[in-house]
């Protein structure tokens, strides 16, 4: 899993967690992390990158930013 940052033209900050294809496992870790913290990506979806599907987890930073440094810690 791969964070990435954004700024709206809102001036606001949002969080991305990018999935590689055939990341399956590691879905399902960050899915069971979110659930048990009652968390949910505002959006999901899919995206072309790098000739393949990425699955995209959208959240807003003030939302998931508390978590990010346990997320990636998990998913390494």
């Amino acid at each position: 899993m791969k964070v990435e940052t954004m700024t709206t033209d809102s001036c606001q900050e949002r969080v991305l967690l990018v999935f590689e294809p055939g990341a399956q496992s590691e879905m399902d870790k960050v899915s069971e992390y979110l659930s048990a913290n009652d968390l949910a990506p505002r959006r999901t979806y899919t995206e072309a990158r790098d000739g393949g599907e990425h699955e995209i987890y959208y959240f807003g930073s003030c939302y998931i930013g508390g978590h990010l440094d346990a997320l990636e810690e998990m998913t390494g």
